[in-house]
């Protein structure tokens, strides 16, 4: 270990005097954390300084320990390096880098002006296609409730394509106006366009305005049928407003960050504030590992705000961060205009920061609540198991598959009692023909134990299913001479559990923390497997499907593996994105158009 350390820093002796990006990597070449520096040689070299005071943070040290290598980019000035930065965690997602989700995630309401007709839908990525892109959506519950309140307000089309459509039952219940059948001017459809841009821009008042304009002129005209349906739709969109807290007067844009730390771990709550009123809201919760408040509050934001293009003009945050005028220069990059970081210390702005810190601090003191639940739960496991000590990493293996085919394995990982979803795995089962799920079963408990030099054995493992299970795994474990390893299987309806000392099954007592604890664990290590088993079954269905195409071969075949996945996410796909994925002409992706849509009729 010395000689690693002394070799780690006579290249820090070496690096430039210059701002960049530097990676930490472990034995096995996985990259265990990644960074920025004003100056490359000082700030990798704080890693190795024993006086330094980043080695005081809780699990610096333990990484430092793990770094057999280390390599470096140099970038023309510090804003680069920051950009690189966040781009290189988002790609690698380094174990000592916090974790947050990618924005893939969140939703976007996307309305493609080049349509002649266009329509409002929901996508999970951005694409330079110019369209217009509204979002993201946090959470999700605030996009369903703008399109639910478009979709009875505007009626524009809900179809993906009006080519050879007919009239629909939207069209029947006056929410589309037909454009399938020329039943509405492209000019006309265009006002329905423009109202439906207010409404996603959150310029209500405006349309509310419009609507108005437009209600008093059909009463004038004597259009009664017309008025009333402005007057609805205007009696809709207050009635939403209605229901957004109005923050602030002023109509500004702002997101604040509220961060509250205690015991090794911090909550930090987002509210979105937009044209003055409330929004969505986001919790975000890490462990105080290798950053500070400030630094975990840096990085969330360097994160959070890589792939969202919806930028405010302030953002109001409790805590000093780091780089803040860097991270600012950055967001301005972005968004084409000013950005301001503040950490306000009067008036009102100072209330908003204190709405979110008092939301994270109660969010902060329910969490350190269940982590003593979630302690005592483990405690009882101890005594309820007979096991040396509170199994800390706790394993769970299930098989699903229909009759033997597209046999696949799970496995979850529980730390502390809570799932480690990093940790999970999912296995294709290799060497078993024909519906044996015992022997399934050994074959992806072997796999795993087969790794045990790279991966210590968990303190327990579950196993989903009775005694035959059990024997099955207990027999790979004997097999490789791990004779003590504790394993139990949790058999569903009466919920019995099995033990390699017990002549026979016990059932815990309903109410027990220990007995809800493996019932969350099976139940998990189940639904991972099947929903595995079932996306197997998704591709497997449209690769059967794709091979009766004439003009699709393997590398198109597997293009739309690739981007659609399942039968469903085909069968809604247009003919121009079955035509942009596979690079195929359009008669031939009208052709897969018209043979999903067969299939599904």
């Amino acid at each position: 270990m010395m000689r690693q350390i002394d070799r780690l820093q006579e290249t820090v002796k070496n690096l430039p005097d210059a701002p960049g990006v530097y990676l930490f990597r472990d034995a096995q070449d996985h990259v265990l954390y990644i960074g920025k520096a004003l100056s490359l040689r000082k700030r990798v070299g704080s890693y190795f300084t024993e006086a330094s005071d980043t080695l005081e943070r809780p699990l610096i040290r333990p990484m430092v320990e793990q770094i057999a290598d280390l390599e470096f980019i140099i970038t023309a000035n510090e804003l680069e390096a920051l950009i690189l930065e966040s781009n290189l965690i988002k790609s690698h997602k380094p174990r000592y880098n916090i974790a947050l989700k990618d924005d893939k995630h969140y939703p976007f309401l996307k309305l493609d002006l080049n349509d002649p007709f266009p329509w409002v839908q929901v996508v999970r990525r951005i694409r330079d296609d110019g369209a217009l892109y509204y979002g993201p959506y946090v959470p999700a519950t605030a996009m369903w409730d703008v399109l639910a309140l478009l979709n009875k307000t505007i009626p524009l089309r809900k179809c993906r394509s009006i080519r050879g459509r007919r009239l629909c039952l939207e069209y029947h219940l006056g929410r589309c106006q037909g454009p399938c059948e020329d039943l509405i001017s492209q000019q006309a459809y265009g006002d329905l366009v423009d109202q439906a841009r207010l409404l996603l821009d959150g310029k209500d008042q405006e349309l509310m305005k419009r609507l108005d304009a437009q209600m008093q002129q059909a009463a004038e005209a004597l259009e009664y049928e017309r008025a009333a349906k402005h007057r609805d739709q205007i009696a809709s969109l207050r009635q939403m407003c209605e229901r957004q807290r109005v923050i602030s007067p002023r109509g500004e844009d702002q997101d604040v960050f509220g961060l509250a730390a205690e015991g090794g771990e911090a909550q930090i709550q987002l509210f979105l504030i937009r044209r003055g009123r409330l929004i969505g809201r986001e919790i975000f919760t890490f462990e105080l590992a290798t950053e500070t408040v400030g630094g975990l509050l840096s990085a969330l934001l360097k994160q959070f705000y890589l792939g969202a293009r919806d930028i405010p003009r302030e953002i109001l945050l409790s805590h000093p961060v780091e780089d803040a005028p860097l991270i600012a220069a950055w967001l301005a990059s972005r968004a084409n205009r000013r950005v301001e970081l503040l950490v306000p210390r009067r008036g009102r702005k100072v209330r908003l920061i204190q709405m979110a810190l008092t939301n994270a601090q109660e969010a902060l003191a329910l969490s350190l609540r269940s982590s003593q639940s979630r302690e005592a739960a483990l405690k009882e496991l101890q005594v309820a198991l007979d096991l040396p000590a509170p199994p800390k990493r706790i394993e769970a293996y299930d098989i699903s598959n229909i009759s033997g085919t597209l046999a696949v394995g799970s496995q979850v990982v529980w730390e502390e009692g809570k799932p480690k979803k990093s940790a999970y795995k999912r296995y294709k089962i290799k060497t078993v023909e024909g519906p044996d799920d015992f022997a399934m079963l050994a074959e992806v408990v072997r796999r795993r134990l087969h790794k045990a030099e790279e991966m210590p054995p968990p303190d327990l493992i579950l196993l989903d299913g009775g005694r035959g299970q059990l024997n099955a795994a207990l027999g790979v474990a004997r097999e490789l001479g791990l004779h003590t390893l504790p394993m139990v299987s949790l058999a569903k309806e009466e919920e019995l559990v099995f033990h390699p000392s017990w002549s026979a099954p016990i059932v815990l007592p309903e109410r027990s923390r220990a007995r809800q604890l493996l019932q969350q664990i099976r139940d998990e290590a189940h639904r991972f497997a099947i929903t595995y088993h079932r996306a197997l079954r998704g591709k497997s269905a449209i690769r059967s499907l794709l091979d009766d195409v004439p003009g699709i071969g393997a590398k198109r075949r597997r293009a739309l593996l690739t981007q659609f996945g399942s039968l469903r996410r085909l069968r809604e796909a247009s003919i121009d994105e079955l035509r942009q994925a596979a690079g195929i002409s359009e008669s031939l992706a009208t052709t897969i158009h018209d043979v999903v849509g067969a299939m599904s009729a």
